[in-house]
């Protein structure tokens, strides 16, 4: 087992796992190791020696979305994700990896869809924003024999979104954006790692899998178990408007709606520890 974005919030929960389980598990690093575990790459150089002998690859590497979108910081986003994702694949057919595993993202379907039920049979909608751009030259970059992680909104205290609000909620300024209609496609964690480990071993996997709970929730509805969860009440919506200019020109690409369902996991076999927005948010405040 190779894993590259292995810092990250999944990357490392994923490691965790993997070695509790009693498996061996080989970091890619971009700086000099500094464990016996870890290879240093450089995805301007990909070399299959440093995944030679692997059973699987798994790319979770990717600039992270928070922060105020600069120019630079999109083309930051944008190459960390598709010319990583592509010396990866380099790597991976040199060395005869079996298993490729590369994460990407639901805005492949587009910004916000409404209450459109969207499954990995789905069209990708518009070709417009900065992010349904990045996620589907992110897949094409990792190729077709990969396994598309099409992640959701991950859930855990420990990072992404769900970190940044906590302060908040419990400062009892609890918050829906915007209209509070939009689909906010999550996973929790737990469930992030699960469906990775589980395609990984999985025969004939292959192409995008939805990597999202089965039942999504309205950005209103998200706010609401938030607050429930954490006994404090949510009693004020702050539109798009107010968020654009810490995020710039992607503010409404970030909370757009898109209700978005795991049908091929599901098909598959695959059972969801927490599969609704109030189990998915418990598991978060405990993680780790």
């Amino acid at each position: 087992m190779v894993i590259a974005g292995a810092g990250g919030l999944i990357g490392t929960a994923l490691c965790a796992s993997y070695r509790y389980g009693g498996h061996d598990v080989t970091r890619l690093v971009r700086r000099e190791p500094s464990t016996a575990d870890e290879r240093r790459w450089d995805p301007a150089d990909p070399d299959p020696a440093l995944v030679d002998g692997a059973d699987v690859l798994v790319n979770l590497a990717g600039s992270p979305l928070t922060g105020r979108w600069t120019a630079a910081r999109t083309e930051l986003v944008r190459s960390s994700r598709v010319t990583t994702a592509r010396a990866l694949r380099t790597m991976a057919d040199g060395a005869g990896t079996p298993v490729f595993l590369s994460a990407s993202g639901i805005r492949w379907y587009g910004i916000d869809r409404g209450d459109e039920e969207l499954t990995e049979a789905s069209d990708p909608g518009p070709y417009e924003g900065v992010l349904p751009r990045v996620a589907r030259d992110w897949e094409d970059a990792a190729g077709p024999g990969a396994v598309h992680l099409r992640l959701g909104l991950v859930l855990s205290r420990r990072g992404g979104l769900l970190k940044a609000l906590l302060p908040l909620y419990r400062a009892g300024l609890g918050m829906r954006f915007g209209k509070g209609q939009e689909f906010w496609s999550h996973v929790s964690l737990a469930d992030a790692v699960g469906a990775i480990r589980f395609l990984a071993k999985l025969p004939g996997a292959g192409g995008p899998y939805n990597v999202t709970a089965p039942h999504p929730a309205r950005n209103r509805d998200f706010a609401a178990a938030l607050g429930r969860a954490l006994r404090r009440p949510v009693a004020l919506g702050v539109p798009f408007a107010v968020l654009r200019p810490a995020l710039g020109g992607v503010a409404a690409e970030v909370f757009g709606g898109l209700n978005v369902l795991p049908a091929r996991l599901e098909e598959a076999g695959f059972g969801f520890r927490h599969p609704d927005v109030d189990t998915a948010i418990r598991a978060a405040l405990t993680d780790g």
